[in-house]
């Protein structure tokens, strides 16, 4: 029976948790929520739906950090509790307090074991690998967020209504940070098995995108729902974390971009950072990056993501 535990039930802890018990990978789901009655509640919600005939019987039920010993996954979803502020848009000024609660689930889980695949969606996203992975004894290739797993999904969706084809006809990925300096590497995007750059030939008939206006529209896609949302994405971002969790679980040996420590020696940078670039996922966690080639304007936006990353890091270190 394999174990799910998530920490944090908010907006993206809820949807989480229901993709979790929905997608039938995991006989047991514990909730752990320093709201108490929010952990119980979410738990024992979904727990009556296991007498649907449409569910299985999945043990579903608040849990501690006693949990987690014994667990083959954990996903991280907590943030910072801003109401009645309103939260903040700019990722990057979570990491003010979410360093913080990064650094205590950490402590919290790797006292405990070095056994589970953590697998963070709090944001920053790469900030927080990368300070899971550079302050504690935990194995580096358990440990990954979703990065530009969902950044991803966005641009093939854009791409798809675009050409007007099924997003799942389009093979590529947003790179670099994830947020706003987040970037595709369309020379390694196609369509169809088309080539981005060649996609004026098949599709004569449609205006070509420009690389700046891809990214642009992918970025400013998660603002979109957040602004009509009033402060939250979760739905995507959940998904894309139970995606990740299977690829796990089912050893896919899937290739996803999601972020993870790169450290000394890396094709892309000097000194050891957290990013997303193509990394190959499987039983043991993440098992191996794909530091892909890059063309000129690609290698401009990544050294921007770079730059920005470590500014992050640099906050999170002053922090401790």
């Amino acid at each position: 029976m394999q174990k799910l535990v998530i920490i944090g039930s908010g907006h993206v802890g809820e949807h989480v948790l229901a993709y979790a018990v929905s997608s039938e990978l995991f006989g047991e789901v514990a909730i752990i929520d320093p709201r108490d009655q929010i952990a119980f509640g979410e738990a024992l919600d979904q727990a009556h739906a296991t007498g649907l005939l449409s569910r299985n019987n999945v043990d579903i039920h608040e849990g501690d950090y006693e949990d987690v010993h014994d667990a083959d996954i954990i996903i991280v979803t907590a943030t910072y509790y801003y109401y009645p502020d309103p939260i903040p848009e700019d990722r990057q000024v979570l990491l003010g307090n979410n360093a913080e609660i990064v650094r205590d689930i950490m402590k919290n889980i790797s006292t405990r074991t070095k056994e589970p695949i953590i697998i963070f969606i709090t944001n920053p996203a790469d900030t927080v690998v990368h300070i899971a992975a550079t302050e504690f004894d935990f194995p580096v290739n358990k440990i990954m967020s979703t990065g530009c797993m969902l950044d991803s999904s966005r641009l093939r969706y854009y791409i798809g209504q675009h050409y007007g084809v099924d997003p799942k006809s389009v093979s590529g990925y947003m790179m670099g940070e994830h947020g706003y300096t987040a970037f595709p590497a369309l020379s390694h995007l196609t369509v169809g098995g088309i080539a981005f750059d060649d996609l004026e030939t098949y599709f004569p008939e449609i205006a070509p995108l420009e690389p700046h206006e891809i990214k642009d529209k992918i970025v400013e896609s998660a603002y979109e729902v957040f602004r009509a949302k009033v402060g939250v994405t979760n739905a995507g971002v959940a998904q894309a974390s139970i995606d990740l969790a299977r690829a796990v679980l089912l050893d896919e040996k899937s290739i996803l971009p999601v972020s993870t420590y790169c450290g000394e020696g890396t094709p892309y940078a000097d000194n050891p950072i957290s990013y997303s670039t193509p990394t190959i996922v499987g039983r043991q966690g993440w098992e191996r990056q794909l530091f892909v080639s890059l063309n000129e304007w690609e290698q401009e936006k990544l050294d921007t993501s770079i730059a920005s990353i470590r500014a992050n890091i640099k906050l999170a270190e002053s922090l401790k």
